[in-house]
């Protein structure tokens, strides 16, 4: 067994922090969370403890919405997409090793084609391959005519269905639906929505019939509202919802998974896709309407999660934006870790400091709590009981 020990632990459920703070690890499972001196009675005196002095422990993060292929910075998204398999790889092996390094231990991945997720979560659950664990949707649910098309497209309600069922007989977690256009497609209002009612209820239909979550790529308008009267259990951005959308998610429990970094990081849209007329119009205006909304989400008590869409390694950028744009340092903290564990049904596994789950930890130098950007400084990584930050191993 060992011990994990530092100045302080935040446990990602929102509680105080502990002073001289400490996690037990036995195996793969956090046996033991509380003050040092508890912790080191209750794993026994040959325990090897770890002395992470000056810093601070948190749960392992979960960046709620990712594409394991796609690097923003290097401009046109769905071409990365649309890139043979083995281009793809390449990416997606670096990207991930990169999110591990900055503290992420699981990820919703919310598209991919060639059934590349599923390959690279299978990689990396066999060790093959370093990497955040992995939650898939595979191919995406996108309109022939709609943001996010690629090479699988979709129309119909009979197609909808098929697509679904063989998207689940490949090995996802979850299903993704593109509802409404986006900011770096050329072609598609903010506002644009891809599928009729008929066509949304079947992809919520069956992916529910089918035991999955579904989470949708909505960011205003018609588009937005008829995925909550659907039933999705995750609006992803939401940049543009009103307050009668808001209040609409907060009776059906329906989530929000927010976006800052790929709107805001200099190696987000900005970086190449940004310069682009077509999408400039678009990116700014969004930018600029984007913190004045995410007050709104806070003041509506809407549930919601925090992602970097594939702005990999920026999990400390996107809970800043979250603070400069109004949540506290422990709400921007929670938002990554256990919110982002609710987001997709884990948090009996992982999500926060709590004896019994699974040993995701992180410590990061100094004290988020009254610096967030402390969250940048990452010193230790522990997916499942094993360092994987570049020290040496336990």
């Amino acid at each position: 067994m060992h011990v994990l020990r530092a100045e302080r632990l935040v446990d990602g459920t929102g509680a105080p922090p502990v002073e001289d703070g400490a996690v037990a690890v036995d195996g793969e499972r956090i046996a033991f969370v509380g003050r040092f001196d508890d912790a080191r009675h209750h794993a026994g005196q040959g325990a090897e403890v770890v002395e992470l002095d000056g810093q601070t422990l948190l749960p392992g993060l979960v960046d709620g919405h990712s594409h394991a292929s796609i690097i923003p910075g290097e401009g046109d998204q769905i071409g990365q997409l649309m890139a043979p398999m083995h281009e793809s790889r390449l990416r997606a092996v670096g990207s991930l090793r990169c999110d591990l390094a900055s503290g992420v231990t699981r990820i919703p991945v919310v598209a991919e084609e060639h059934f590349l997720d599923v390959a690279l979560k299978r990689a990396i659950e066999a060790g093959r391959i370093p990497g955040p664990r992995l939650w898939v949707s595979t191919r995406a649910i996108v309109s022939s005519h709609g943001h996010g098309a690629a090479l699988t497209l979709t129309d119909g309600v009979d197609a909808i269905r098929r697509r679904i069922r063989e998207n689940v007989k490949a090995g996802a977690d979850m299903i993704k639906v593109f509802a409404t256009g986006g900011v770096s497609s050329k072609h598609t209002s903010l506002d644009f929505h891809s599928y009729t009612d008929e066509e949304m209820q079947a992809a919520v239909d069956e992916a529910h019939r089918n035991g999955k979550r579904i989470g949708a790529h909505a960011i205003a308008g018609y588009g937005l509202r008829q995925c909550i009267e659907a039933g999705v259990d995750a609006v992803e951005h939401g940049s543009g919802a009103s307050d009668e959308d808001l209040a609409r998610m907060v009776e059906r429990g329906t989530w929000l998974v927010s976006t800052q970094s790929i709107l805001y990081h200099e190696d987000g849209i900005e970086k190449v896709d940004g310069q682009v007329p077509e999408i400039r119009d678009k990116l700014l205006p969004a930018r600029a309407q984007q913190a004045e909304n995410f007050k709104r989400i806070l003041r509506s008590g809407v549930r919601y999660a925090c992602g970097t869409d594939s702005v990999h390694g920026a999990m400390w950028f996107e809970m800043q934006k979250l603070v400069e744009f109004g949540a506290t340092p422990m709400q921007a903290l929670c938002a990554a870790t256990l919110r982002g564990a609710e987001l997709i049904g884990i948090e009996a596994e992982t999500g926060s400091l709590t004896a019994g789950k699974r040993a995701d930890v992180v410590a990061v130098r100094g004290n988020p709590l009254a610096r967030i950007e402390a969250v940048r400084e990452v010193t230790l990584v522990m997916k499942d009981g094993r360092r994987c930050d570049g020290l040496s191993a336990f």
